[in-house]
């Protein structure tokens, strides 16, 4: 997440405004979920089993919360394979749509400590023993040498789209001072071409069956099949797309693309229409132009960012995920998304052209949370979870205050507190006043007070009642 070469920029698009004109009335809020965990990157869910979910240590490590409970054993150790380092090391996970069935997983790590830094992405697989991976069962998917000798700008998202095949935002490998990295972003050919873009792969297969580090197939929609461009290519020109996540209702990918020195940016992508679009760094850097010499941004038909920031606002961009839970009713479809280096978080709205509208900054809600933020992920019911980086955290963000009725319809739902079908009068315990409802319907067919759905109010719902008391 480091800064870009000095730019001189050139006004050419309208800058976005970055807080609305009137706060949102609604506030959000946060629980501790874990603790305890060293430098966590991401949290991923595990398909088919809403007791799990996975948080990615940099160190190597992936560790497992089942049943709200952080476990002692690692569910993947692969830290003997990840120097530790300031910049480089385990980034994100990602859990392949059938996992459930067929127990496959990737993470994307690095290798080289201050040299011969390499970006891997390795499959693993379930085993008998579903809360402790097998590393023996290591496959190599794709691998890439960085061009620096630190892990700059090497993204950090591994994401399943809904078309079943494998997005990898990758930066473009440079740093501070790198004249090498923004043309990396916009090259489509060479060694290093696949930095600075997101490329696309099917991991059900193999067109490269000699080569043990290159297992995937290439899908046919993508853009440079048959032409001039690596195949692997789906978009190009990104600095370094660290969060990347897809809208679960849309099935947009949204990024939060880390910019130089002097804008952060916010990119959608989608999948269906948008293959070979070029996102422009370095000819632009949020909405502004540059005046560097290898492209022009104003005839080169670059796709603008759907929000950025300056950087009197945050340094370091954490993309977040697009709301589709039901316990913030207030929040549906909204984006969060968070600064790493300035501790910020921040909500707007997600209009239907998918973009974003209405920020705004909610640092000081999150008070004691808003710290070190490397991700903003949705858990199995579309709840948002936050790894605090340097604290070692795991938070659940929370609508404050809780609304009664979760998701604002009216009706008891997978939102709600269980409806308890002994508690007919709906005060929230089982007494007196539910005794009293059984007895006044008894005899008769049916009604409130036939508990057992015998088809008449009798002795035995009174013994319901007498046994749900309280």
């Amino acid at each position: 997440m480091l800064r870009s070469s000095t730019i001189v920029p050139t006004l050419v698009f309208a800058t976005a405004t970055f807080f609305a004109s009137a706060a949102s009335a609604q506030t959000i809020s946060h629980s501790l979920v874990a603790s305890g965990l060293l430098k966590p990157m991401q949290t991923a869910v595990t398909p088919g089993d809403a007791t799990r979910m996975c948080v990615v240590e940099q160190r190597g490590q992936v560790r497992l919360i089942k049943s709200g409970v952080l476990q002692a054993v690692a569910f993947l150790n692969i830290d003997v394979l990840v120097p530790d380092q300031t910049y480089g090391g385990m980034f994100g996970i990602a859990f392949h749509p059938d996992y459930a069935s067929n127990g496959k997983f990737y993470v994307h790590h690095t290798t080289g400590a201050t040299s011969a830094i390499v970006v891997w992405v390795a499959e693993y697989t379930r085993g008998a023993n579903a809360d402790v991976i097998d590393t023996a069962t290591r496959r190599v998917i794709f691998s890439i040498a960085s061009p620096s000798t630190q892990a700059f700008h090497l993204g950090g998202s591994l994401c399943f789209g809904a078309d079943g095949l494998l997005y990898i935002p990758l930066g473009d490998g440079g740093f501070t001072g790198d004249t090498g990295g923004p043309q990396r972003s916009q090259a489509i050919t060479g060694a290093t071409s696949l930095f600075g873009k997101v490329l696309r792969i099917d991991v059900n297969g193999d067109d490269f069956p000699a080569d043990a580090n290159k297992n995937y197939h290439i899908p046919a929609g993508n853009p440079f099949v048959g032409v001039v461009g690596e195949d692997e290519i789906f978009v190009r020109g990104m600095r370094n797309p660290f969060r990347a996540s897809f809208d679960s209702a849309t099935g947009v990918l949204w990024m939060g693309d880390v910019g130089g020195t002097v804008r952060e940016e916010i990119d959608t992508l989608d999948p269906t229409t948008d293959a070979s679009s070029n996102f422009g760094w370095n000819c632009a850097e949020g909405l502004l132009c540059t005046t560097n010499t290898n492209c022009n941004c104003t005839t080169g038909g670059l796709r603008l960012p759907v929000y950025d920031y300056t950087h009197s606002v945050g340094l370091s961009i954490t993309g977040g995920t697009v709301y589709r839970g039901c316990a913030m009713p207030a929040f549906e479809g909204h984006y969060f998304f968070a600064d790493y280096q300035n501790n910020k978080i921040f909500s707007g709205t997600v209009t239907p052209a998918n973009k974003l509208t209405n920020v705004v900054e909610r640092t000081s809600q999150f008070t004691g949370g808003q710290s070190t933020i490397t991700s903003i992920c949705a858990g199995h019911d579309g709840e948002l979870f936050v790894t605090n980086h340097s604290t070692g955290f795991v938070r659940k963000i929370v609508q404050i205050p809780t609304p009664p009725d979760k998701n604002g319809n009216g009706i008891p739902d997978n939102c709600d507190p269980p409806v308890n079908p002994y508690d007919l009068d709906g005060d929230g315990l089982v007494g007196a006043a539910d005794l009293a409802i059984v007895l006044n319907a008894w005899g008769t067919k049916g009604g409130i007070g036939d508990l057992d759905h015998s088809g008449t109010v009798d002795a035995a719902d009174i013994t319901l009642i007498l046994g749900n008391w309280g």
